[in-house]
């Protein structure tokens, strides 16, 4: 999380992404945050699930036989899980925030 967090607030997005690439392929690492068209961030600091994000959106361009998470059998909705803050301090949402502002500044 370090790594991938250092990176994406200093706006290396190519590197977080290369990283959480790295660490979900390699090591395995965050084993339920791709569940087919579902992507559940809970859990995660804003920066790796920003990352997140857009390594997911990065891989639903690609053509089917290519993709490594994005599950597009049966079609759907592509789904993003932030969570409601329960777990955050003070009880407020972080993720939500952070993913929208991301999308509408991106």
């Amino acid at each position: 999380n370090a790594a991938i967090s250092a990176c994406e607030l200093a706006g290396e997005l190519g590197q977080s992404k290369l990283l959480l690439e790295a660490a979900i392929s390699r090591d395995g690492a965050y084993p339920t945050m791709w569940k087919g068209r579902l992507l559940d961030l809970q859990d995660l600091p804003a920066p790796v699930a920003r990352t997140a994000v857009r390594l997911a959106l990065d891989d639903m361009v690609r053509r089917p036989d290519e993709r490594r998470f994005h599950d597009t059998e049966g079609g759907g909705d592509f789904l993003i899980i932030t969570g409601r803050g329960k777990h955050s301090e003070g009880g407020a949402a972080v993720l939500r925030p952070a993913i929208l502002a991301m999308f509408r500044d991106e």
